[in-house]
């Protein structure tokens, strides 16, 4: 984690990010916190075009994954290409759950979508492939198994269910609310079941998860997908990747 980047002399960005948003607010805007402090830039011209389009309007992912709501994909679709007619050349999804849905929704789309899932699996392979990762993450995701699908076999410990429903899933919500204290011990309690089931590392499975979850919370270490997210998008952005 914490990737540098140099900007070298002439160097150009010419990649413009859109960024499909609103799933939810608080996490388009901690991405976009991420995406600016990773530039290296001395002034405002050096930074590059960023295109959001936060639409908290999108169903809810875990309800359309267990059939409680509507799916999702005709209005991340919409969104997707409303900032492709603004001028983005590439799309970033900050929602874990909404990767459930990429196949389709890239099917739909002409422009590169960055899988946030397959970079972070990539990430857990590189730096921590001998360490067994405690995974918090919605119901959604989990039911999908969206992290399975992409890690090792074995490498995931997920929560029990009491877990899940007490700590993990209030612990999401509570963010989308905007109850970050009353949130942040919850996603504490959850770190402590994983730690005492063997969790040797932490992904942080949801985008509302580092909005309340740091690596100076925790004794082991912490994986952040919308941190390898944003790493990515800054090296397509620069030209670096």
């Amino acid at each position: 984690m914490g990737a540098i980047f140099r900007r070298e002399s002439g160097m150009k960005s010419n990649q413009v990010l859109g960024i499909i948003g609103g799933m939810g607010p608080l996490a388009t805007a901690k991405f976009f916190e991420k995406l600016v402090k990773l530039v290296p830039a001395e002034k405002d011209q050096d930074h590059p075009r960023i295109l959001i389009d936060s639409n908290p309007k999108i169903p809810d992912r875990t309800d359309a994954i267990f059939g409680n709501g509507p799916s999702p994909i005709p209005a991340i679709i919409k969104t997707a290409f409303s900032l492709k007619n603004c001028g983005a050349g590439f799309l970033a999804i900050p929602c874990v759950t909404a990767h459930y849905y990429y196949e389709e929704i890239q099917k739909a789309v002409d422009i590169p979508i960055v899988h946030m899932i397959r970079e972070t699996a990539e990430r857990y392979i590189s730096d921590f492939a001998e360490k067994r990762a405690g995974l918090l993450a919605t119901n959604g995701t989990l039911r999908a198994e969206i992290f399975q699908n992409f890690f090792p076999p074995t490498s995931l410990i997920v929560p029990d269910q009491d877990t899940q429903t007490d700590f993990v899933m209030k612990a999401i919500y509570g963010v989308k609310s905007g109850e970050l204290a009353g949130s942040k011990t919850l996603i504490l309690k959850a770190y402590e079941k994983l730690i005492s089931s063997g969790a040797e590392l932490i992904i942080a499975g949801c985008t509302e998860v580092p909005i309340i979850l740091n690596s100076e919370d925790i004794s082991i270490p912490l994986l952040d997908p919308l941190t390898v997210l944003a790493e990515v998008c800054v090296e397509r952005m620069l030209n670096l990747k």
